[in-house]
C-alpha cells in the first residue's frame, strides 16, 4: 500500500522510543521519503527540521494522506481517533 500511495505520511509515537527503534524509524522515513508527523511524546525521535516533517501542515496532510503508517502510537483522542473530518476516512482498498 505505502509503495503505492499517492500521498502517504507516517505517524511516530512514543512506542517507537520504548521500543529503542530511533534510529530504525529515522531510516524508514528518510529512505521511503515519507513525510512524517510525531505525536507529543514521540517529538524529537526524527528531528522536527527534517525536510520531512510535515507539522507545519497537520491538518492538511492528515486530511489529505491516501496511506498512513502508524508507528508507535494508538488512535486515540491525540490522533483523534483516525475519524474524520481531521482524517480523509476509511475507505475499502483492493486485497
Amino acid at each position: 500500500m505505502l509503495k503505492n500511495a499517492k500521498t502517504p505520511l507516517i505517524i511516530v509515537g512514543k512506542g517507537i522510543a520504548y521500543a529503542d527503534a530511533e534510529q530504525e524509524m529515522r531510516a524508514f522515513a528518510e529512505k521511503t521519503n515519507i513525510p512524517f508527523l510525531a505525536t507529543p511524546m514521540g517529538k524529537g525521535i526524527i528531528d522536527d527540521k527534517s525536510p520531512l516533517a510535515a507539522g507545519s501542515a497537520r491538518s492538511y496532510i492528515l486530511q489529505n494522506a491516501d496511506v498512513i503508517f502508524l508507528a508507535g502510537a494508538r488512535l486515540n483522542w491525540i490522533l483523534h481517533f483516525g475519524l474524520p473530518p481531521r482524517f480523509k476516512g476509511c475507505q475499502d482498498y483492493p486485497t
